[in-house]
C-alpha cells in the first residue's frame, strides 16, 4: 500500500522480461531530483538482469544439491565398507 499523495511513480509496461509483465517503481523522496537518464539506468540495472540471474541461481542450487547428495551417498558407502572391514578383521 502506498501512503501519501506526492509520490513519483515510474511504470514499466514493456519489460522485455520473461518473468515480469509490468513493474511499478516508487521513487524515494531523496532521489526525486535525479535526471530521467539516471532513473532509467537504475531501473534497467535493477530489473532486466533478473532473468539471467534467476537462471544461474536455479542451476547453481541444483548443482549444490546434487553434490550434497553425492557426498552423503559416498559417506554412507564408506561407512558400510569400514564396518564390513572391521567385522571381517574381528572374525579372522
Amino acid at each position: 500500500m502506498v501512503k501519501g499523495v506526492n509520490k513519483t511513480v515510474i511504470e514499466v509496461n514493456n519489460t522485455g522480461s520473461k518473468v515480469f509483465d509490468r513493474i511499478v517503481f516508487y521513487v524515494s523522496p531523496s532521489c526525486v531530483n535525479l535526471s530521467a537518464k539516471n532513473l532509467n539506468r537504475a531501473i534497467k540495472n535493477f530489473t532486466f538482469d533478473f532473468d539471467n540471474r534467476a537462471g544461474r541461481g536455479y542451476n547453481s542450487l541444483r548443482k549444490r544439491m546434487l553434490l550434497r547428495r553425492r557426498l552423503i551417498v559416498g559417506a554412507a558407502a564408506a561407512a558400510v565398507l569400514l564396518a564390513a572391514g572391521i567385522t571381517l578383521a574381528l572374525i579372522l
